[in-house]
């Protein structure tokens, strides 16, 4: 079976959010659960912990992940070298993803530098 386009690195990251259920490969999969800017994440749909961060997380692309929530969320881009916003479902992805710009900008500051 040929992957879904949620499964794409970086595929969600730049969809505007009108667009997500297609581009995030939910539509007609159910109703999407709408979260506003700063909800957290429930403990069961954070990504998965893994040991302590180092720069190289910084370079993952975003990952919107394989749920249905619509989570605004950030990551590091380090092709602008900047924190930028993308649409996290709720589980998967990667450590490259972050509740607050702050957290992002703080645990990437040092990339690229």
């Amino acid at each position: 079976e040929p992957p879904r386009p949620a499964e794409k690195a970086g595929y969600c990251s730049a969809v505007a959010e009108a667009a997500v259920p297609a581009a995030c490969g939910a539509a007609g999969q159910g109703s999407l659960v709408r979260a506003a800017r700063g909800t957290p994440v429930p403990p069961r749909l954070r990504p998965v912990s893994a040991p302590p961060r180092s720069a190289d997380f910084c370079y993952l692309p975003s990952v919107c992940g394989n749920c249905k929530a619509l989570f605004v969320r950030f990551f590091y881009n380090a092709s602008s070298r900047r924190c930028e916003e993308f649409i996290y479902g709720g589980c998967g992805g990667n450590r490259n993803n972050f509740e607050t710009e702050g957290e992002c900008s703080q645990a990437c500051s040092h990339v690229g530098n």
